[in-house]
């Protein structure tokens, strides 16, 4: 019960607009998904290009994460500006409706969702890849966010392996 009630206080206290900067970026990852290693080159792209500007967290919704386990992958794949969020219970995954790994929500300060979809037209399916030229799809949702313009709709739904909701 302690734990659930501090996965909620967090979900809230992180929602709420206690950040640093106007928006954040929270990507729900899991450790040992593929398609979560794969993106961390776009991923590393965006915090290049808004570092400083935007808040990056790496959310882990899996009840076996660990701030061990969170932490290796960051710096096992360098991406010390992210901050780590666990999820065990999954309370934020539900109250941002990611069902995804590696799937992107950008939140502004009051915790409207402005986006929640793909980090990278990288992958058309689980295992099959898209050939030719790929985009960041993440850096133009930053851009157009930061000049306070809208993302326009529909939002490109996120590939990769799916979260199991307890």
């Amino acid at each position: 019960m302690r734990k659930i009630l501090m996965s909620l206080f967090l979900s809230f206290f992180c929602t709420l607009g206690f950040t640093q900067q106007k928006y954040s970026v929270y990507v729900f990852v899991a450790e040992e998904c593929p398609i979560s290693i794969y993106m961390v080159k776009p991923l590393k792209q965006a915090v290049k290009a808004y570092d400083g500007q935007v808040d990056f967290y790496a959310v882990f919704p899996k009840k076996n994460s660990t701030l061990k386990t969170a932490n290796k992958f960051l710096e096992t794949y360098d991406l010390p500006s992210f901050k780590v969020k666990l999820d065990n219970y999954q309370v934020f995954a539900k109250k941002l409706k990611a069902t995804i790994t590696p799937e992107v929500v950008v939140l502004d300060d009051k915790g409207t969702i402005l986006y929640r979809g793909r980090i990278s037209n990288a992958y058309k399916a689980p295992g099959r890849m898209k050939h030719g030229t790929r985009k960041n799809e993440l850096l133009d949702v930053l851009a157009l966010v930061t000049e306070e313009k809208t993302v326009p709709q529909p939002w490109a739904a996120a590939v990769g392996c799916f979260i199991t909701f307890q």
